[in-house]
C-alpha cells in the first residue's frame, strides 16, 4: 500500500490500494532441464558400439581400443558391447527423449517468431523504458518543486 505526502495543513491523508496481481502474462512453467540431457546417453550408446578390435584397413588398434585404455574410456568399461545391427533398437529412448523436448520447446511462447520480431520488441521495450525514465525524472523534478513551494 502506498501513502501520499500530506497536505500543507496535515488534514488529508490518501491512500492508494496497490494490486499484488502483475498485469504480466502467466508463461507455462520451463520444462526440466532434464529433458534435454541427451549427450550423456548418446555417449554411452556410442561408447558400447562393439568394433573390431583392430582396424581391416591399417591393422593397428582402433580408436576405441585406444580410448578405452585412456580416462574416457574407462568409465565405459564395464558396458555391454552394442552390436551395429541392434543400433537402431539401442537408439529408441533416446530417439523419444529428443521428440519429447522438441514437443516441449514447442509449446514455449513466442516460439514461431523470428529473431526480427524479437529484437523489433526488444528495441520497441527500450524505448518504452527510456520514455518511462524520462517522465520520472520530470515527476521527481516536479515533486521536488512543490515540496520546495511548501516549505518541506
Amino acid at each position: 500500500m502506498a501513502l501520499s505526502q500530506p497536505t500543507a495543513s496535515g488534514a488529508s491523508h490518501t491512500q492508494t490500494n496497490v494490486s499484488s496481481q502483475s498485469t504480466e502474462p502467466t508463461h507455462p512453467p520451463l520444462p526440466p532441464p532434464q529433458l534435454f540431457d541427451i549427450l550423456p546417453a548418446l555417449h554411452e550408446i556410442l561408447a558400447r558400439i562393439d568394433h573390431r578390435s583392430t582396424d581391416p584397413i591399417t591393422g593397428s588398434p582402433s580408436l576405441t581400443e585406444s580410448l578405452s585404455s585412456g580416462s574416457i574410456g574407462a568409465a565405459y568399461n564395464n558396458l555391454q558391447p552394442l552390436d551395429p545391427k541392434d543400433l537402431p533398437t539401442a537408439i529408441l529412448p533416446l530417439k523419444t527423449m529428443m521428440r519429447k523436448g522438441l514437443r516441449e520447446v514447442e509449446k514455449l511462447p513466442d516460439m514461431e517468431r523470428s529473431v526480427q520480431e524479437q529484437e523489433e520488441e526488444i528495441r520497441e521495450l527500450e524505448e518504452k523504458i527510456r520514455k518511462q525514465g524520462l517522465t520520472m525524472r520530470g515527476l521527481g523534478e516536479r515533486a521536488r518543486e512543490m515540496q520546495g513551494r511548501m516549505g518541506g
